[in-house]
């Protein structure tokens, strides 16, 4: 380590330019990394406040919520504790702003609705809960709202937690104010059950539903499967690229010092010494990149709009940042390899 050490002070300039591209790639990889994390929560986070552990949807809707319709009286007190969800797309416009939502019926008392922040529970047709997403975006507790499909008006009355759906924000409502949007949704009909037990597979179905398992259901989400896949291997590049960039340059240190090496072996330094120089330089290159990427990383975390879906997750930074740190070590064995090579007599020459 003292070898390692005192030979990067000396070439400053040479070893800089290494830590500085694994600055920039362990920067881009945590970023992406929260990228995913925030992607991955705009999608299921309104699904995990359930803290379910099945739906049942008709076996016709190729798990969509909003494409499933069946009569309630097929599932609902089959299982242990369950509820009705319905649900239903609104553009909503409070005069100043419009977004997409999602409008969901559910009991007010019932475990889909999440923790509220602002205000107070529906009490009454026509007003519902927002969540804080849309808090965010201008609206606020009172705001009358129009519909572009119909001619109802829905009342704010209260903002609960961040509960995204699919990456849409979502209204909470009772079954009435949905049915009156959506003429389709009659009293005895639903789009969904929501259910906790963990018993649900023994339970038997109408044959014209299937019951899913929360995580199944989630992975099924639009776009969810195919999103994650995406970014996962952007970052699994993103490591190889780390290895390769490390392997390379330290590779090139190693040919320059090629006659070094063979003074240093014929004075009795072993293969093995030289071997735990260049890996002790490759943990700190790569430690002080970390480090430094993660720094940044988090200071533009701070900075970052909220319209930006970023959540990083101290776990994964931790992790991502020892595998960093392992593959560039795992890239430094070509220069060992090299370094057993040489032969003392042919490099002094």
């Amino acid at each position: 380590m003292f070898l390692a050490w005192n030979e990067m002070k000396r070439n400053k300039l040479k070893f800089g330019l290494i830590i500085g591209v694994l600055i920039m790639i362990s920067y881009l990889l945590f970023l992406l990394s929260g990228l995913a994390n925030g992607l991955i929560n705009m999608n299921r986070e309104g699904i995990d406040k359930w803290h379910a552990d099945a739906i049942v949807l008709n076996k016709d809707a190729n798990q969509t919520v909003e494409q499933s319709i069946f009569d309630k009286k097929e599932a609902d007190h089959t299982f242990k504790k369950s509820t009705l969800l319905k649900q239903t797309g609104v553009i909503v416009s409070n005069g100043k702003k419009e977004e997409n939502a999602l409008l969901f019926g559910v009991s007010k008392n019932s475990f889909l609705m999440p923790k509220i922040i602002q205000g107070h529970k529906f009490t009454k047709d026509n007003q519902v809960v927002a969540d804080e997403t849309l808090k965010e975006k201008g609206f606020k507790v009172g705001d009358q709202l129009s519909l572009s499909q119909s001619d109802e008006k829905l009342k704010i009355v209260g903002f609960s937690e961040s509960a995204k759906y699919n990456a849409s924000p979502v209204l909470f409502s009772n079954y009435h104010t949905l049915q009156e949007i959506n003429p389709k949704m009659t009293t005895d009909k639903t789009n969904a059950v929501v259910v906790r037990d963990k018993h649900w597979k023994d339970e038997k179905l109408n044959s014209d539903l299937e019951a899913i398992g929360i995580e199944d259901f989630v992975q099924n989400l639009p776009g969810y499967k195919a999103q994650n896949l995406t970014l996962n291997f952007m970052i699994t590049f993103l490591f190889i690229i780390s290895a390769t960039v490390i392997g390379i340059f330290l590779y090139v240190i190693t040919l320059q010092k090629t006659n070094l090496f063979g003074v240093l072996k014929a004075q009795g330094f072993t293969n093995g010494y030289l071997a735990k120089v260049v890996l002790a330089q490759t943990f700190i290159i790569a430690l002080i990149g970390t480090l430094i990427g993660l720094a940044l990383t988090l200071l533009t975390g701070l900075f970052l709009p909220s319209a930006v879906p970023v959540a990083f997750n101290p776990v994964t930074l931790v992790i991502y940042g020892i595998v960093l740190i392992v593959v560039s070590l795992v890239g430094s064995l070509f220069s060992i390899l090299t370094i057993r090579k040489v032969d003392p007599l042919k490099a002094i020459g």
